[in-house]
């Protein structure tokens, strides 16, 4: 167990929590054996981040961050702006379609100002607060249409940006495009919580819908994304599903995966599929603890795999608290055992008090990357949730959605000071011969060597200085062969380290 001990020693050294000592011990209890008997893996062309301690060996001197996302300048983005909108939700899923060249963005709208007016929608009378799919589309990702569908009638107009997806109440849409599919009708898939099947009825003077049969996790399938046609077993999951849900495919278990709260509460939950239709009994795998203080949980997430890693922007809930909603990160390395990551550092903050996002600041599901730069959707709420210590809330702003970009990798870094650090790797089989950094040494300097399994010194790379997305460090003639077992050496000084990658 020497490789945990140094793990544990490096928590301590860097200053983190008890609390995340004791999680960190907890993950360690579940996956360190494991990860022990099984050699640390480096794929080529996947990048290693530092979101974990997997894969470190021993470390000095560095400090983890979690480093804050920009939020546009242009922000929010996306408003309710027509009069089937009351706000514009992210229970729905962000995506860059490279056939198409577009952004494209599925999210959750509902009637605006109905009172107790019910809708006819596609053959089926709605709730009047009824939930519904929506999309838009957008070139640049920050100016963005909402096209004329002709799908589903609203009072009888077509003429909409309304998706007829979901029966009763469609609420946290997850769209998964495999454009490989053999089947072209099958080439988009999407998940959701369809519920209110029983009906609804007038409570407290509002509008309430009640549970039914066919309430639970639904699927459908799509040509386009845009014109679905639901499974006719549905609900593949039947339990309560409130709030966002992610569907992703893991290659390598070759299986769907889906998070949601799947009757847990306010936790994250996991279920895993085959083909899509038939999934297993899902499985709790996430929630918050006596260290996140009073009554905190988490509200969803958006989970996505980043370079092969599991990464969840978790919605954390102080309901004991002060009521509202921000954002943290966890990551995993299978779905299942989860690592909170930063000391349970905020990665997204609230917005000023009485602004569009200064009650609730939530992250969309899918990752996207464009260049150098990530790009993540979220929406804002103004006021606190309603709960134990919060009765009543007055909403000055509607729901809407802005956009965080990020330097790729960047979530976190592994940060020197004014003394040197370094971090030595777990030993790896060399995956290919050229090794590159996303490193920012503007002010500072940082540089790698290979070393093999005595630690003695294979090569070394130049010296690292400036702030370099992809920075060639060493080249082929320096390195061992091809499959010899090596490890890394980083030494950094006034920098920060975001990946490490190897190409051919």
């Amino acid at each position: 167990m020497a490789e945990c001990f140094s793990r544990r020693g490096f928590l301590g050294t860097t200053g983190r929590g008890a609390a995340a000592l004791a999680a960190t011990r907890l993950w360690e209890s579940n996956a360190c054996g494991a990860n022990e008997a099984s050699s640390f893996q480096v794929e080529s062309g996947v990048r290693q981040l530092f979101l974990d301690d997997v894969g470190i060996e021993q470390i000095d001197r560095l400090r983890r961050v979690v480093n804050k996302p920009t939020r546009h300048a242009e922000n929010p983005l996306l408003s309710p702006d027509t009069h089937w909108e009351r706000g514009c939700q992210v229970y729905g899923t962000a995506y860059y379609d490279e056939a198409a060249g577009l952004f494209k963005l599925w999210y959750l709208t509902g009637p605006k100002d109905r009172g107790l007016k019910p809708l006819e929608l596609d053959g089926y009378e709605r709730a009047p607060h009824t939930t519904m799919a929506a999309y838009a589309k957008s070139k640049d990702g920050v100016h963005w249409v909402k096209p004329k569908l002709g799908i589903l009638p609203y009072d009888g107009d077509k003429q909409n940006n309304l998706l007829g997806i979901g029966k009763h109440n469609c609420e946290g849409i997850s769209v998964l495009h495999e454009p490989h599919d053999p089947d072209p009708a099958r080439r988009w898939k999407a998940v959701y919580w369809d519920h209110g099947s029983g009906g609804w009825e007038v409570r407290n003077g509002g509008p309430f819908c009640k549970a039914g049969p066919e309430d639970g996790w639904h699927a459908s399938f799509s040509p386009d994304g845009i014109h679905w046609k639901k499974y006719t077993n549905n609900p593949v999951i039947p339990k309560y599903c409130d709030t966002n849900q992610n569907v992703l495919y893991d290659p390598r278990i070759k299986k769907y995966v889906g998070f949601s709260r799947f009757g847990f509460g306010r936790r994250l939950a996991r279920s895993e599929s085959d083909d899509f239709m038939h999934w297993s009994e899902p499985q709790l795998v996430l929630q918050c603890d006596e260290a996140d203080g009073p009554a905190t949980q988490i509200y969803g997430a958006g989970v996505d795999l980043y370079e092969g890693v599991y990464l969840a922007m978790i919605w954390i809930y102080r309901a004991g608290g002060d009521g509202k909603i921000d954002t943290q990160l966890a990551t995993s390395r299978d779905g299942i055992h989860w690592t909170r990551v930063g000391d349970r550092a905020t990665w997204l903050e609230l917005g000023d008090e009485d602004s569009w996002e200064g009650g609730m600041a939530r992250s969309v599901e899918r990752i996207i990357t464009r260049g150098g730069q990530l790009y993540i959707y979220y929406c804002g709420v103004h006021g606190a949730h309603t709960g134990p210590k919060i009765k009543n809330v007055v909403r000055k702003h509607p729901v809407q959605i802005g956009l965080l970009n990020q330097r790729r990798d960047g979530f976190v870094s592994l940060d020197a000071g004014d003394e040197e650090g370094t971090l030595t790797t777990k030993p790896f089989k060399l995956p290919r011969r050229k090794l590159f950094l996303n490193t920012d040494a503007t002010d500072g300097k940082v540089s790698v060597a290979v070393l093999d399994r005595s630690g003695k010194q294979l090569a070394k790379s130049r010296v690292i200085t400036g702030d370099e997305l992809s920075a060639r460090a060493m080249s082929p003639g320096g390195l061992a062969k091809v499959g010899d077992t090596v490890r890394l050496k980083f030494v950094a000084r006034n920098a920060k380290i975001y990946s490490y990658w190897f190409e051919a």
